[in-house]
């Protein structure tokens, strides 16, 4: 059996078979539905059922409000249709661009900077995050957060782990050059830093969960911010902490910013205790980066404090 997605406002439209997700049905046709991890991690694939029914599958909390489930909104990477459907979302119309690598630079036994120059410089906000599409295999996208606020040359920063056996990642480690040219589209993502709020701040990432971190870190700097900034840095091994000397020196020349660092063989959610020490963080404006279980964790413990769900917000990392 199958089934009629008709994508509105684009009038695109594609068959899903029986036991695929509206994400799954649309890739295997060519439509290019806006999403990121495909897993329910990250919710940049949210739409709004508006005719038809579907079987809603598992993802990450907060990424739909009671308001907007009662609306109709999915995330479409688990949204399995029962019936011929109508939606609304984001379908990709803007074509790739070329981005010339300017730099590598080890930053850590299995991380490496890149810093990609695009042909066209565009807009985007600190904490957002570009497609890069795989050397070698035409489609095969890859998500990574932009490390950088807006630079005057247009120049993204990217902080990337080596995955075992990653497509990317080890052609970027292995391969890859200064001069090379790679396939980018985006901007893309709602995790950037919300400039018009009064709160302190509160930042928790693990591992290259920096990355986007220290984009918001860097617009927060540069526009002036006076309230209080709190990041708290976790990692499994000493050697995974990066940019130690930049922290330090964000925290001499800001005296609003402080940084924790701290390292648990036990896995990054062993990070949460120390949050917990420091708070209450109820009234914060909260920013999270890094693995699904480390932001389930750190949502757990937001709760007890009653953070409101607006005031947080989250990126999650997960495998491609």
């Amino acid at each position: 059996m199958s089934y009629r997605i008709t994508v509105e406002p684009s009038g695109v439209s594609f068959t899903a078979e029986a036991g695929q997700t509206v994400l799954e049905a649309a890739l295997a046709h060519g439509v290019a539905l806006q999403h990121g991890c495909g897993n329910g991690s990250c919710g940049d694939c949210k739409g709004t059922v508006l005719e038809g029914q579907g079987e809603q599958g598992i993802y990450m909390p907060l990424l739909l409000t009671p308001e907007e489930k009662a609306a109709g909104a999915a995330i479409l990477c688990k949204f399995k249709p029962t019936s011929d459907l109508c939606i609304a979302a984001s379908v990709h119309t803007e074509s790739f661009q070329h981005a010339e690598i300017r730099r590598l630079l080890r930053l850590g036994p299995d991380v490496m900077g890149l810093w990609l120059r695009p042909e066209t410089p565009f807009a985007y906000k600190a904490g957002q995050y570009v497609q890069v599409e795989v050397p070698g295999h035409p489609g095969v996208m890859r998500s990574y957060s932009i490390a950088n606020r807006p630079a005057d040359d247009g120049t993204l920063e990217f902080h990337i782990r080596r995955a075992p056996n990653g497509l990317f990642s080890t052609q970027l480690f292995e391969a890859l050059q200064p001069g090379d040219r790679l396939r980018i589209r985006g901007p893309i993502g709602e995790f950037f830093l919300r400039e018009d709020s009064p709160r302190d701040v509160l930042c928790v990432a693990a591992s290259t969960g920096f990355a986007p971190i220290k984009g918001i870190l860097e617009e927060a700097f540069f526009r002036g911010f006076d309230r209080r900034i709190h990041f708290f840095f976790g990692a499994r091994q000493e050697q995974d902490l990066y940019h130690l000397d930049l922290l330090a020196d964000w925290a001499r020349r800001y005296p609003n910013f402080r940084f924790t660092t701290a390292v648990d063989t036990g896995g990054t959610q062993m990070l949460l205790p120390t949050v917990d020490e420091c708070g209450p963080w109820g009234q914060h404006e909260v920013y999270l980066c890094g693995s699904p279980g480390l932001i389930n964790a750190t949502l757990a413990l937001l709760k007890t404090y009653d953070t409101p769900s607006a005031q947080i917000h989250f990126d999650a990392f997960a495998p491609s």
